[in-house]
């Protein structure tokens, strides 16, 4: 799975709590930056899907944090609360220099969720479009919270943070598309407003056969083997009707090769053909899950119920 650099988590830009964090649906492009002072200032050259020359005048300093597009894309809109799949430089205001860089020339490395993070990225972010490069100068609360700064980075508490990415990405913060009614047989599914699921599995004996059905049909791209997936989940385990995995809880989204049997053959074959937006109840008996060994939380012989939200799908480079 992709994730943000350690440099972004370790300065809390992508600190993540259900209890702290923005719930999806609140969000909107008037909490996006525009361009200032500060990102009037940056020289940002070169294609996109290569690095990126940037000059900048030393020291920068922000209070604000800005945002300007240097390229624009003409590809899906970021939505304000969703995930960002993208590369990303980021520099030093006060120094200049370069404090993390992913690799502009190859596929996208770093999968950003805007509702997770503090205030920088989703500014930065939000709104925007596939196909563009940003630039954004990022205010030391926004990136590091009200004290600023990180010591063990050499960042002091005044330094602006300053961003360029090229978006290749976006996924939706949940499922979105027409509701469908679920067959007898099937847990239920009530989602909160934030789209994490509240699962209720029905009270009788769980199925001998692995199964799947929609309780949302999206109307966005299909999945195709070989896709880079971007899903929500929850586990559950049938007999003790609880938790057992939740992407949602720990606060970001994962990312699958479709048609790669992973992370389990029966989840990966629910996923592949279904169109972004759609929500898949997926029941995977024991012979198709973790059988007679069970898998950490997973006790043996254990039946499994997924509730899936398919957000995203990149197709396989040709």
């Amino acid at each position: 799975m992709r994730t943000a650099p350690a440099l972004i988590a370790a300065a809390g830009l992508l600190l993540v709590s259900l209890t702290g964090c923005t719930a999806p649906g609140s969000a909107s492009c008037d909490t996006a930056a525009s361009a200032g002072d500060a990102t009037k200032l940056i020289s940002v050259s070169g294609d996109f899907g290569a690095t990126p020359n940037v000059e900048l005048p030393k020291p920068l300093y922000t209070k604000t944090t800005e945002r300007q597009v240097v390229i624009q894309g003409d590809g899906q809109q970021v939505s304000a609360n969703g995930t960002v799949n993208l590369n990303l430089m980021l520099l030093n205001g006060r120094t200049g220099d370069v404090l993390q860089q992913t690799d502009f020339n190859g596929p996208a490395s770093t999968l950003i969720a805007l509702s997770g993070s503090l205030p920088g990225f989703a500014k930065a972010f939000a709104c925007t479009t596939v196909g563009s490069r940003v630039v954004a100068a990022i205010s030391p609360e926004d990136a590091f919270g009200p004290s600023g700064g990180s010591e063990a980075n050499g960042i002091k508490k005044d330094d602006a943070i300053i961003l360029v990415a090229d978006i290749q990405g976006a996924a939706l913060p949940k499922a979105d598309g027409a509701e469908r009614p679920i067959p007898s047989g099937f847990p239920s599914v009530v989602t909160a407003p934030s789209g994490q699921p509240g699962i209720t599995i029905p009270a009788a004996t769980a199925p001998t056969e692995t199964k799947h059905t929609l309780s949302r049909a999206g109307d966005g791209a299909m999945v195709k083997a070989g896709d880079q997936v971007i899903v929500n989940y929850t586990g559950v385990l049938w007999d003790q009707k609880s938790v057992f995995a939740s992407t949602w809880e720990d606060g970001q989204p994962f990312v699958l090769t479709a048609g790669s049997g992973q992370p389990l053959k029966a989840f990966d074959d629910a996923v592949v053909g279904q169109q972004v937006g759609s929500q898949i109840i997926l029941v995977v008996a024991p012979k198709d899950a973790y059988g007679d060994q069970g898998s950490g939380s997973v006790p043996a012989g254990a039946t499994l119920v997924f509730v899936i939200d398919v957000l995203g799908t990149e197709r396989a480079a040709q």
